[in-house]
């Protein structure tokens, strides 16, 4: 937590975070305004971080909002309570209703209706996509824009590198991440040399190499790269796919749920063969003016929504 010094006479929003990783590093950027208390519950849950809660639920104003996933950790566990002690309480889904569904947790998704339907509980996500389908399971959601600061710019030599990401070590994350469908399209096209799947060091795709990687090693690669591709079976929102945006590197992803939202222009596949077509056309062409023009549009496109300041202000919208 890195609001120990903080005047909570200024706090409007509190976030509650239980996920040390992409969620976390999301969520933290809003720690430079001075409305938002960001809150974790690693490496440990200390009395004093217990202590600002209890101190915050007692200002009426107060928007408290749990980033949650519907993995059963600390402070996902006490929503109940935490709907009950603070007048407005929010539940932000970062995943699709399909990953609960992948990740055997429909029940999950019941308990937050219940919740949402016995108290003033509303639901956040993280794509207009998402309305729809979370709107089948009985749940009325409001999208967030989400944002960042990004002042990296592309190396414009050295291309070497056809990337994929997935920074779980669950089998069950490569399936959602569409991780053997990246390794076929590779080794399909030859091309397993250039190839890399970077989150963390993986020994299951033989063939191609698996690197975890900094946040600044991750950027570096990715400026490195003639390709960026992601065939996930399901996505919220793909914050990656915001990087390659700005950095101007083609994108080759699943024409899924959040990547709808996400990436607007350019190449959504449904298909492999569609994925291979893609992929054969940007490594052969990687200067033509309809490329160059989808790279304007995706970077345009970002720099216009995908910023901190939309994000912060997406929240400052909220009843």
């Amino acid at each position: 937590m890195n609001n120990n010094s903080r005047n909570l006479k200024k706090v409007k929003f509190l976030h509650l975070v239980d996920h040390n990783g992409t969620i976390s590093g999301l969520v933290s950027r809003l720690s430079i305004f001075p409305e938002h208390c960001i809150i974790t519950s690693f490496p440990k849950t200390s009395k004093n971080k217990i202590k600002i809660i209890e101190e915050l639920s007692k200002n009426k104003n107060i928007k408290c909002i749990l980033h949650a996933t519907g993995n059963k950790k600390y402070f996902y566990n006490l929503k109940d309570s935490l709907a009950k002690q603070f007048t407005h309480f929010y539940i932000f889904l970062h995943v699709s209703p399909k990953h609960f569904l992948i990740k055997n947790r429909l029940n999950e998704l019941q308990s937050i209706k219940a919740l949402a339907k016995k108290s003033n509980t509303k639901i956040l996500i993280p794509a207009k996509e998402l309305i729809k389908e979370y709107a089948r399971y009985g749940l009325k959601a409001i999208p967030i824009q989400l944002g960042v600061n990004f002042d990296k710019k592309s190396s414009n030599s050295n291309k070497k590198y056809i990337i994929s990401v997935c920074t779980a070590k669950e089998k069950i994350y490569h399936y959602i991440k569409g991780i053997d469908r990246f390794s076929k399209l590779i080794h399909d096209l030859n091309l397993d040399k250039y190839a890399i799947i970077l989150g963390n060091k993986n020994k299951s795709f033989e063939g191609i190499k698996t690197k975890k990687v900094s946040q600044n090693n991750f950027l570096k690669y990715l400026s490195q790269s003639k390709v960026y591709i992601q065939l996930s079976r399901t996505e919220s929102y793909n914050l990656s796919a915001v990087s390659a945006k700005r950095l101007k590197i083609p994108i080759i992803a699943s024409n899924i749920e959040g990547h709808k939202d996400n990436i607007k222009y350019g190449f959504r596949i449904n298909t492999l063969d569609q994925a291979k077509k893609v992929l054969k056309y940007i490594l052969s062409h990687p200067e033509s003016p309809k490329l160059k023009t989808i790279l304007e549009k995706n970077y345009n496109d970002s720099m216009k929504r995908e910023t901190l300041n939309n994000f912060k202000n997406s929240f400052n919208k909220l009843n």
